[in-house]
């Protein structure tokens, strides 16, 4: 049996007695040196790295141009109607919300202002004062800097409140006048991130604007 043993060992080719005593270069023969491993492995990363990358520039891009191609919302989406005028109001969130704007002391104008879309969320500020003249509306711009109108944002659908204005300084308490307001739909949760992080407004807020209800005493 010996003998046999030995035969078949004689007959293995040269280099296999080799690799039976070297443990290195049978693991060389099987997977590749180390080195080689290696190598592989960062440059599957590096692949990995690269295609998420680009997967979420074409994600950011597509979101750009989704966000960018968005229609005007229609001018339902807010209301602004005239209540009454008052004297010396007060901010209160019981039983009606109050709001008071920058400056409404004395004589103000009292606004009920709604969102009354079914599935927008909104933001408005007051653009402009137009007062009414034999020619038609024309912009009336208030003395001093302490006069603002109606604003708000990230108003809920259905949601709303009354704003107190002042009587614009320097117009007369004879005059008839009306707000113009703009509005619009808020960015979605993903584009203010967006918006956030790249400290710019990649996602504009949709804009409109739409005139109140004319205000005279």
């Amino acid at each position: 049996m010996a003998k046999g043993f030995r035969r078949v060992i004689t007959r293995l080719p040269n280099n296999a007695s080799a690799n039976a005593g070297s443990p290195s270069r049978l693991h060389f023969s099987v997977l590749g040196p180390a080195w080689l491993r290696c190598a592989f492995g960062v440059m599957a990363n590096r692949h990995k790295y690269t295609v998420t990358v680009f997967a979420f520039v074409l994600l950011l891009l597509a979101l750009v141009l989704w966000g960018s191609s968005r229609p005007v919302p229609a001018a339902t989406s807010l209301a602004v109607g005239f209540v009454g005028m008052t004297n010396g109001p007060a901010r209160q969130m019981t039983p009606t919300r109050i709001e008071v704007c920058q400056g409404a002391t004395g004589l103000c104008a009292m606004f009920s202002v709604r969102d009354v879309s079914s599935n927008r969320w909104i933001w408005f500020k007051t653009a402009s004062i137009e007062q009414k003249t034999p020619t038609g509306w024309q912009t009336f711009l208030p003395n001093g800097t302490s006069w603002s109108g109606v604003e708000g944002g990230y108003w809920s659908p259905g949601y709303g409140c009354l704003y107190a204005v002042g009587w614009p300084p320097g117009l007369p308490t004879n005059a008839t006048w009306r707000l113009r307001v703009s509005y619009g739909r808020e960015p979605s949760r993903l584009g203010r991130v967006v918006n956030r992080k790249l400290g710019r407004e990649i996602f504009h807020r949709e804009e409109a604007v739409i005139s109140s209800e004319e205000v005279s005493q």
